[in-house]
């Protein structure tokens, strides 16, 4: 089903390379025929590993003519979390590849690209939105929409254990990024994390990425490191049905078809509180924003596989 007469230009603004979730996200906006991928900039971290990964991850989809630069790097433990797992790679670069990225930098792509017809995704820190507009402010006019995987604003909840707000990785990483992004007044569409924790990817589609073609093969095996991994983080807690949050994914399908979907539209101000980045409704001083509120969960990883296989 198409939902979009014209498919919508996009910028991927990621922290790839960790979290799984991030490479889905990617597949999906290559694979999806409402969405034009116009370029993907990389942020936190290695940035320019992470521009690598999503470079392999575009070469084996065969789109070499997508631009992948990298943006702002990052300490790994910047913000007193932990930005890199130290698997980032693994399994999807070789020894030593070194494959070439955009001549100009994530920032300066981001400044160049957007000229009011351009959404952005970012799905990672908000690093480099944040040093876009410290360059030309001016910016925050050039995005008709910001699509943000980020924010809290009920209580959040993962598999029946509550978690605190503070759970909010994206928008703590670099706090001070976020606030100078977020409330710049950009039309804001947010895909927070007290819904983005039950969109799961289950064990059974993941075997289905295995009979796919060489980027569905490659995602199976990302997969294949990050559900370890994210066992381990939950202590034993994750069910053997579950392999991954699809958080990012979520994010990008938001700006092209909402069938899994409730939002409503708020106005948004975004804050230190106890420490940590929140975000609050306010109807005064707020920015213009929407806001995901619900999903079924089930339908839309179905959607994410069928999407993603082709």
């Amino acid at each position: 089903m198409r939902y979009c007469a014209v498919p919508l230009p996009l910028i991927l603004d990621t922290d790839i390379g960790t979290d799984v979730d991030d490479a889905l996200a990617l597949a999906f906006a290559v694979r999806h025929p409402d969405l034009d991928l116009r370029a993907v900039t990389t942020v936190s971290g290695d940035a320019v590993r992470r521009g690598r990964i999503a470079k392999k991850l575009l070469l084996l989809a065969g789109r070499d003519d997508i631009e992948v630069a990298a943006g702002v790097s990052g300490d790994p433990k910047q913000g007193g979390r932990n930005a890199e797992a130290g698997h980032e790679g693994e399994g999807l670069l070789g020894d030593g590849e070194s494959l070439p990225l955009s001549g100009r930098d994530g920032v300066s792509l981001l400044l160049d690209v957007c000229d009011g017809s351009v959404e952005v995704a970012t799905v990672g820190m908000q690093s480099n939105i944040a040093a876009a507009l410290a360059r030309d402010a001016t910016f925050a006019q050039r995005v008709p929409r910001l699509a943000v995987m980020g924010g809290i604003f009920a209580p959040v909840r993962f598999l029946g254990v509550a978690l605190p707000p503070s759970v909010d990785h994206n928008l703590n990483v670099d706090a001070a990024a976020s606030l100078a992004a977020l409330n710049a007044g950009v039309p804001t569409l947010y895909v927070p994390g007290d819904v983005t924790m039950g969109a799961w990817l289950t064990s059974r589609q993941v075997d289905a990425l295995r009979a796919g073609d060489a980027l569905c093969r490659a995602l199976a095996q990302q997969l294949d490191i990050w559900t370890p991994y994210l066992r381990r983080l939950t202590g034993g807690l994750l069910p053997e049905e579950y392999a991954a949050l699809l958080h990012d994914p979520l994010a990008v399908a938001c700006m092209v078809d909402r069938r899994f979907v409730t939002s409503r539209r708020a106005r948004v101000t975004v804050a230190l509180h106890d420490g940590a980045v929140r975000t609050f409704i306010d109807g005064a001083a707020g920015h213009e924003a929407e806001i995901v509120t619900s999903l079924d969960w089930r339908g839309f990883s179905e959607f994410w596989l069928q999407t993603v296989l082709g």
